[in-house]
């Protein structure tokens, strides 16, 4: 095979107002977030042909992402966790019938209720989803994505305010958010649903979000005298990352499918 070189400075599309969806500002309340080591493998989706790309993860944390094209590489079709599978395995002749229309494959499950099986741990449990309803007056005001010329890649940063305080709630979420130096994915919903592929942004996939900042302040009436944090993910390879299904309504179907596996009540952020 020919020498290529790595290089993605080549200009794919003009910059130009999409007219059907326009962009503007604002993220809903609800998010979702997993540990970065409990990312097992990553499918990507294709825009033109509607197949699916793979990785598997070849280190401890995070799925290894192979080569894609440039129109997908940032573009997440489905993350499955440690413990968890596509329902159903497809042999060639239904995956390219599946992938002619609209139709969404089964939705991942884990080992457990696909076939009896156990994680690799052996004990039947699972990685799991984490909920996330923002508290503060503006749902994670201020997170952002900044480009690091010197290095050639983006630092993200997430900042959200708790949705309540406690003893319960500081020992179950904040500090194994806080202490977990691996870091975090997190999946959030923007505002706008008209079906641009933006509508899911996904942060943290590449190398982690990791908590830089905390902080409470009990008279603080904006955020109700709750915690307000920072995650950070640096040397990102990627610019804005986002799930998606070619439309809005798969993507949302996409979204809600990992809802339905998120932690039980009481359950430790930190599971290690």
């Amino acid at each position: 095979m020919a020498y290529t070189p790595c290089d993605s400075s080549q200009i794919g599309m003009n910059a130009q107002k999409n007219c059907l969806f326009p962009a503007y500002a604002g993220l809903q309340t609800l998010a979702i977030m997993c540990r970065w080591e409990d990312v097992n493998r990553i499918i990507y989706y294709h825009e033109h042909d509607s197949s699916e790309e793979t990785s598997e993860s070849g280190y401890s944390g995070g799925g290894e992402q192979e080569t894609v094209t440039m129109q997908n590489k940032n573009r997440i079709k489905r993350i499955l966790l440690k413990g968890w599978v596509n329902e159903k395995e497809e042999t060639e002749e239904e995956e390219e019938e599946n992938n002619q229309g609209d139709q969404l494959p089964s939705e991942p499950t884990h080992k457990s209720e696909a076939d009896g099986g156990e994680d690799d741990e052996g004990d039947g449990t699972y990685a799991k989803w984490i909920a996330i309803e923002a508290g503060g007056a503006t749902p994670y005001a201020d997170t952002a994505e900044e480009y690091d010329a010197d290095s050639g890649t983006f630092t993200k940063t997430l900042t959200f305010t708790a949705p309540r305080a406690g003893a319960e709630f500081s020992s179950e979420f904040i500090e194994p958010l806080l202490r977990n130096k691996n870091g975090w994915v997190v999946i959030l919903q923007r505002k706008d649903k008209k079906g641009g592929d933006s509508a899911f942004p996904i942060l943290g996939l590449d190398n982690g979000l990791i908590a830089s900042e905390a902080s409470l302040n009990y008279t603080d009436g904006e955020n109700g005298g709750c915690y307000s944090f920072t995650l950070t993910e640096t040397y990102a390879p990627n610019a804005e990352m986002d799930l998606w299904w070619g439309n809005y309504h798969d993507t949302q179907n996409e979204f809600n499918s990992y809802l339905k596996y998120t932690i039980d009540d009481h359950d430790s952020a930190d599971e290690d």
